[in-house]
């Protein structure tokens, strides 16, 4: 941060705020070039208004370091250092400025495991915080250097180095401490199954059979590996509507074939082994719910991602305004009971669902590959044998405030189902992955992640990535997976450091204005 703020020096408040915005765009433009090519791969857009939107995007991502230069130039007049202001502007117009995909500062530092064990005490923006206030110190020191102020240089310098050295200190003996909790806690044996199943495979009605029984095939060998639990990904389970839209049904009656019901206490298993290929058992006759049953060839307790359908709950005066369609995780024990079901929450804006769409219906003619699903009422954890499980589907893994409400239901774990194949073989996956390792230091749970064509990982609660898939091929994960308490202060406070650097700022801007009344006056 160090260069933007040496580019804005002497300018006026407008120049400020277009070389922080400046620099913002060019930042997200880097992580979120992706977005213009799922547009035009799933979107059926052209190039020119995929780029556009895109281009749109990260523009306005980029406000947070466009209001963050505008929030120093207006705050210079107070006397403070960079190593202050900096860290309380940027955390405030970080926190102020709504993402899609929210991403903070510093989630940079998911590798630096020492440095980030401070989000058990604040959070990312903790962090974030904390690395400002580095680099301002660092600022603050080149000034000091070039006005030929020898102590003020060396203070500062040695601010900007103490702050990464305290938190890499800290960090070493929180993990030192947390790595004695975990060799000594309960594991549990999950398994993960990356059947490498895309977006158009999904779709193909000649491959939607044979994705099942890949996913059966790779669960198998788990099984004879000594998984305890094996695990899914979102929507996993197979639908029928492929072959639904070949009878040219209608929206609605096209949710309820491609949906399981949401009332099933059980559902089918069987003994029939999985064939290479579904075409083969038609050609042997094998029975329909043979074909069907998640659980086929094995029997170990199976959590997966399907679509859902069902009744509402009930208004006060008991109406039931029709059937709706759910994300949903669904938790098999060994006989194929239902032991508990998740569905999703917080829906992905256009990809799940469209603001204001139940007044305005027709936005869907406009946009025929946006979803139509119902979000959750409430957040649980399912109970399985003497533990709990923390479900989260898709981007709720990169949401703090989400992973707070999950860790009121006391989970031993978090898992996270997800398809990131709507990305291709970008580098969202990873960048997915790296949001979401932060959750385990926020919560001190392992994090278990289930893709469909990766980046599927076991993630322990300190943070490190333990193992990983690639994006190329199926692939099969198995891990000792502690199962933990969990419980931190940032759970209990949340991002307080935001909330202070808002209250903060706005104090700071109070006094600036009433400074300008009285030399007006």
């Amino acid at each position: 941060m160090v260069p933007t703020m040496w580019a804005v020096r002497g300018s006026t408040g407008r120049q400020h705020f277009l070389i922080g915005l400046w620099a913002g765009t060019v930042t997200n433009l880097g992580g979120f070039y992706w977005i213009a090519g799922m547009l035009v791969d799933f979107g059926h857009m052209s190039a020119l208004p995929a780029w556009l939107i895109t281009l749109l995007m990260v523009t306005y991502q980029g406000l947070v370091f466009g209001l963050w230069t505008w929030l120093l130039h207006a705050l210079r007049g107070l006397g403070h250092g960079a190593w202050l202001l900096a860290p309380l502007c940027y955390v405030a117009a970080e926190s102020l400025v709504w993402f899609i995909f929210p991403w903070y500062y510093g989630n940079s530092q998911y590798l630096a495991i020492p440095l980030i064990q401070v989000c058990e005490l604040g959070g990312v923006t903790l962090l974030s915080f904390l690395l400002l206030v580095s680099n301002g110190a660092l600022f603050d020191a080149l000034q000091a250097v070039l006005a030929r102020r020898k102590w003020a240089a060396v203070r500062m310098g040695a601010l900007a180095v103490c702050v990464p050295a305290a938190m890499a200190l800290y960090g070493l003996v929180r993990m030192s401490m947390l790595d004695a909790e975990i060799e000594h806690a309960d594991k549990l044996a999950i398994g993960l199954v990356e059947a490498d199943v895309g977006i158009w495979e999904k779709e193909d009605r000649r491959k939607v059979e044979d994705n099942l029984v890949r996913h059966q095939r790779l669960s198998i060998e788990l099984e004879r590996r000594g998984a305890e639990l094996i695990v899914w990904p979102e929507t996993a389970y197979p639908s029928r509507h492929a072959f639904a839209r070949l009878q040219g049904r209608s929206r609605m009656e096209l949710h309820r074939d491609r949906a399981l019901p949401r009332n099933a206490a059980q559902l089918p298993q069987s003994r029939v082994p999985p064939p290479l290929h579904a075409t083969e058992d038609r050609a042997a006759r094998v029975a329909w719910l043979d074909r069907r049953a998640p659980q086929r060839g094995f029997r170990t307790p199976l959590l997966f991602g399907a679509l859902t359908s069902g009744e509402k709950r009930a208004d006060r005066s008991g109406h039931h305004s029709g059937r709706y369609q759910y994300n949903t995780a669904l938790l098999l024990d060994e006989q194929g009971k239902v032991l508990g079901a998740y569905d999703k929450v917080y829906l992905l804006l256009f990809g799940e669902t469209i603001p204001f769409s139940e007044h305005f219906p027709v936005v869907y003619e406009w946009l025929p590959e946006a979803g139509d699903v119902t979000p959750g009422e409430t957040v649980v954890s399912l109970p399985f044998r003497e533990h709990r499980l923390g479900i989260m589907i898709c981007y709720e893994d990169i949401l703090p405030a989400f992973i707070r409400q999950v860790a009121r239901t006391r989970p031993h774990v978090l898992i996270n189902l997800t398809n990131d194949a709507w990305f291709g073989k970008t580098s969202e996956p990873y960048l997915h992955m790296a949001l979401a390792v932060f959750r385990t230091v926020e919560s001190r749970l392992a994090l278990v992640r289930s893709t469909n064509t990766g980046v599927s990982c076991f993630v322990d609660p300190v943070g490190r990535i333990l193992a990983e898939t690639s994006l190329e091929g199926d692939e099969t994960l198995l891990g000792r997976v502690p199962m933990m308490e969990g419980g931190t202060l940032y759970q209990k406070l949340g991002d307080w450091p935001a909330y202070g650097a808002i209250l903060t700022v706005a104090i700071l801007l109070l006094r600036v204005w009433r400074g300008r009344r009285r030399r007006s006056a």
